[in-house]
């Protein structure tokens, strides 16, 4: 593949792993279209050209060949475009409405995130990442999509090791064996659980996903098994990296975080601008199906393309002092869930699962802070979150 590129070629994984934005940056002002040999993707990194390759499916498809999530997940929702993506998702999409899970802030999400500050809240300080964020989302997801049965651990291991298959580019044969072991671990679970549901519908994503059928289609257990697969994976991941994400950009900046721990309107600008700043989702990859030209690059038919969510969201172009965090910013919706046929189908559970949770701290948890002896460290540029996060607070009287 020919490419005009010269800074992208020295572009390497480790240095985007340790921190993608200043490698973001040169390549919009230098090499906005950018072949990265590292990857093996080109890298599209202003807004108007990630908002138009995921706005095109015709042109730029998330049904790419070779497809890390089919090859993992089986043919599902966000490797598919045309007539089989719209009948998934219009079978899917219902489940996710605020009519089927508006209930949750209060009767799924609040008794929870209340049940993990209890085990920590008298000590005065908190491992934020594995103590409350990640054990909030994985048992809010165990909810919504109806696998209460699955130990939390087990849905955990579940996560990594597909996630090491759908972000397995180089087709290492090793990864790929773990992640098919997963793969049919779960489709052996999900099918007495499925059984079950046959004849005892729920309110879960599960039963849902079983009984709902729209123009007189419904989906196959081997559907249901793929596209389930896709949900653990992200609704975990995001679920679990916008809320940790987001706490950790808002208190560090601790005039910002007293107003909004005031004055609890703030808290949803404060979580949209942590996922602006800090894009937990990196990327959307998509395939050129022709010839085509963009941001005055040509790409051949079958070139692999990334749109960089998390550069389109530091975009000068797009937004004014893009690398300063700012609650109180008004220049519209980012891209930290993606545009277009792809946008996140499980976005409104995450946004519930971090607004709940972040009223709830703030109300019982004084004085949170981050520990400054124990500084955050983040790493990513496809998924970006922070290892640990150590908080302090004003321990709660027992």
């Amino acid at each position: 593949m020919s490419s005009t590129s010269t800074y992208g070629a020295t572009v390497t994984v480790e240095a985007l792993e340790s921190d993608p934005y200043p490698i973001y940056k040169r390549l919009r002002d230098e090499e906005p279209v950018s072949w990265v040999e590292s990857v093996g993707l080109w890298l599209v990194t202003r807004w108007d050209d990630v908002v138009h390759v995921d706005k095109t499916p015709d042109l730029f498809t998330g049904e790419t060949e070779p497809s890390t999530l089919n090859r993992t997940f089986g043919k599902n929702l966000l490797g598919s475009e045309g007539d089989y993506h719209s009948r998934i998702r219009s079978i899917i999409y219902p489940a996710f409405r605020v009519a089927a899970i508006g209930h949750y802030p209060d009767e799924v999400i609040a008794p929870l995130a209340n049940e993990l500050i209890d085990t920590f809240a008298g000590r005065g300080e908190v491992e934020f990442v594995s103590e409350f964020a990640e054990p909030l989302s994985a048992r809010a997801l165990r909810r919504a999509l109806g696998l209460e049965d699955v130990a939390e651990e087990t849905l955990r291991r579940w996560f990594v090791d597909l996630a090491t298959g759908a972000s397995n580019f180089e087709a290492d044969a090793a990864k790929q064996k773990i992640a098919d072991r997963a793969s049919a671990e779960v489709d052996e679970t999900l099918e007495p659980i499925l059984d079950r549901l046959e004849s005892t519908p729920d309110d879960t994503l599960l039963s849902s996903m079983l009984h709902s059928e729209v123009e007189g289609e419904r989906l196959t257990r081997q559907e249901i098994k793929s596209n389930l697969k896709v949900m653990i994976v992200g609704g975990l991941q995001a679920g679990t990296d916008l809320i940790a994400i987001s706490m950790w950009a808002l208190l560090s900046h601790p005039e910002q975080a007293a107003r909004v721990i005031g004055d609890h309107s703030l808290i949803d600008k404060a979580i949209e601008e942590g996922a602006r700043w800090h894009s937990p989702v990196g990327t959307s990859t998509r395939q050129a199906t022709r010839d085509a030209e963009l941001g005055g690059v040509k790409l051949e038919q079958g070139a692999l393309v990334a749109a960089v969510l998390a550069s389109a969201n530091r975009d000068e172009r797009q937004w004014t002092d893009p690398d300063r965090y700012n609650v109180e910013r008004r220049e519209g919706a980012h891209l930290a869930f993606a545009t277009g046929p792809h946008l996140c189908i499980g976005a409104r559970l995450g946004r519930y699962e971090a607004r709940t949770s972040y009223r709830i701290l703030f109300d019982r948890l004084r004085s949170l802070r981050v520990d400054p002896e124990r500084p955050t460290e983040l790493s990513g540029w496809e998924f970006r979150s922070p290892h640990h996060l150590h908080l302090l607070f004003d321990p709660e009287s027992t």
